[in-house]
């Protein structure tokens, strides 16, 4: 983010899990997002975004050749072969990244949250990795020199072994409460 002076500041870079395989998800306020986050996505990670990505000029086709996938949400059947391949990928080693609200925020607090990533973490029996960023619709002035400073951490894993479908809710509901509380702290102090 050199280029537009923003600074960025990392914190819990160790929690994260590079050496194995997990489901990171991450609030989702703006395509800033993909800038901001790039910095700590581990390799061997895919990340699934919406089917229109694609006609992005330059990033849709990057984004699709760096081997990530696509999901189909007006269609049910191809949005479950996505998530098929996102099995085989977990039970291959890679990690998942997804923003489990499915759609930006545009800094108006963090949306509901989507199953998808969840199941995928629970059929697989790998662990949740929360990351936050705290809200920059506010905390931006792009028309100083330096336009401000913006905070991402890397938040304790949620494990999912030993847990099963029946408990999907529970789980999505410590995850977004952890998120929240914790962007909610963040923003707090960057007043």
């Amino acid at each position: 983010m050199k280029i537009l002076r923003i600074k960025i500041e990392f914190r819990g870079k160790r929690r994260i899990l590079r050496n194995r395989t997990a489901v990171f998800i991450a609030n989702h306020q703006s395509f800033f997002d993909l800038i901001i986050f790039g910095a700590i996505v581990p390799k061997n990670t895919l990340i699934i975004g919406k089917k229109s990505l694609i006609w992005f000029p330059l990033f849709g086709w990057v984004f699709y050749l760096a081997g990530n996938l696509y999901l189909n949400r007006k269609n049910h059947q191809k949005a479950m072969g996505t998530m098929k391949t996102v099995d085989v990928a977990l039970q291959e080693g890679s990690s998942l990244w997804i923003f489990p609200e499915g759609t930006r925020s545009h800094g108006r607090g963090l949306k509901s949250f989507k199953k998808g990533g969840f199941y995928a973490a629970l059929q697989n029996q790998v662990p949740l990795q929360p990351l936050v960023v705290s809200t920059f619709k506010n905390a931006l002035d792009f028309s100083k020199w330096s336009p401000g400073r913006v905070v991402v951490e890397v938040l304790d894993a949620i494990p999912t072994h030993g847990h099963g479908m029946d408990d999907i809710s529970d789980i999505m509901d410590k995850a977004y409460n952890v998120m929240k509380n914790r962007i909610a702290f963040l923003d707090k102090e960057l007043k």
